[in-house]
C-alpha cells in the first residue's frame, strides 16, 4: 500500500491553514479501485483521529480510502464542504495516475464529519459542479435536520452567521433533492445527539425525491462508539455484528456491483 498526503487546496485558507488528504492506495495500479474519503468527526471545532482505523476495514475490502483534514473554527460554513467538494475533485482528476475509478468516489462522514458529507452531497450542483458530485455518500452518527433543536443549534453555530437564508443552505435534510447520491444512513438507539428521529427525518426526504437509500439503527453503543478498529474486520462485537462499516462495504458492492 502506498500512502502520502496531498494539499487540498492551492493557497492556504484566509486562517493560514492547509487542508490536506491522506491518501491510502493499494498498490496494483493495473487494477482501478473505488476510494472511499473519509471526513472525521469533532464538531467542527478539530479533526479527530478516531476514524482514522476506519480506512484499514475499506482497503481490507479492496477500496482506496482517504482521510480529509478540513478546515475548522474559526473556519465557518461552507469552508470545510469546499475542502470535500476539492478533495473529490482532486481525486477524480489524479484518478488515472492513482490507478481510481473515477465514477466510484465514495464520501464517508462521522458526527460533524457526517454533516459536512450531507452537505456536500445535497449541494454539489449549487455550490460546485459536476466532478465535485460524490456517487455514493456514507452517514455515520451525522446530525442531518432542522427539525430538532439540539440539531438546528449545532448546525447555525457551524454556519456562523445570523442569515437565515444562509442557514438554510446548512440544513442538509431541507437540501436534498433528485441530484442528492445514493446514501448510507447509521445510527443508534442509544445515540442522543444523532439520535433516532434525526435519521428518520432525513430518510423521509431521500424517499420524497426519490433517492436510493439504506438505513441502520441499531440498539447499542452512543454517539460514534468506537465499534470499529483494526481487529473488528474478521469479528462481530460480541453475539451480534455492529460492525456498520463493514454493511456499508456490502451496500457500496451491491450499488456498484462490484
Amino acid at each position: 500500500m502506498r500512502s502520502f498526503q496531498v494539499d487540498v487546496r492551492e493557497e492556504p485558507t484566509e486562517y493560514g491553514y492547509m487542508p490536506t488528504m491522506q491518501l491510502y492506495l493499494l498498490e496494483e495500479k493495473d487494477k482501478p479501485r473505488p476510494i472511499v474519503i473519509i471526513a472525521p468527526g469533532g464538531g467542527y471545532e478539530s479533526v479527530s483521529t478516531q476514524e482514522d482505523r476506519v480506512l484499514s476495514q475499506y482497503t481490507a475490502a479492496g477500496f482506496h480510502a482517504a482521510v480529509l483534514r478540513y478546515s475548522v473554527s474559526p473556519h465557518r460554513f461552507p469552508q470545510p464542504e469546499w475542502d470535500l467538494m476539492l478533495a473529490i475533485g482532486l481525486v477524480r482528476k489524479k484518478a488515472e495516475e492513482w490507478g481510481i475509478i473515477k465514477e466510484r468516489v465514495a464520501i464517508c462522514g462521522f458526527s460533524a464529519g457526517g454533516h459536512l458529507c450531507a452537505c456536500v452531497s445535497t449541494l454539489w450542483k449549487r455550490l460546485g459542479a459536476e466532478c465535485f458530485k460524490p456517487d455514493a455518500v456514507i452517514l455515520c452518527h451525522a446530525i442531518l435536520t432542522a427539525r430538532l433543536d439540539h440539531c438546528k443549534n449545532f448546525i447555525v453555530g457551524h454556519v456562523g452567521s445570523e442569515d437565515t437564508g444562509v442557514q438554510e443552505l446548512a440544513f442538509c435534510d431541507r437540501q436534498v433533492s433528485e441530484d442528492t447520491p445514493p446514501t448510507f444512513l447509521y445510527t443508534t438507539y442509544e445515540d442522543k445527539l444523532a439520535n433516532v428521529e434525526n435519521v428518520l427525518y432525513y430518510g423521509e426526504m431521500l424517499t420524497k425525491y426519490g433517492v436510493s437509500f439504506e438505513m441502520h439503527v441499531l440498539p447499542g453503543g452512543g454517539h460514534c462508539a468506537p465499534w470499529c478498529d483494526d481487529m473488528i474486520w474478521a469479528k462481530s462485537v460480541g453475539e451480534r455484528d455492529f460492525n456498520y462499516i463493514r454493511i456499508s462495504v456490502a451496500w457500496m458492492r451491491e450499488l456498484w456491483k462490484l
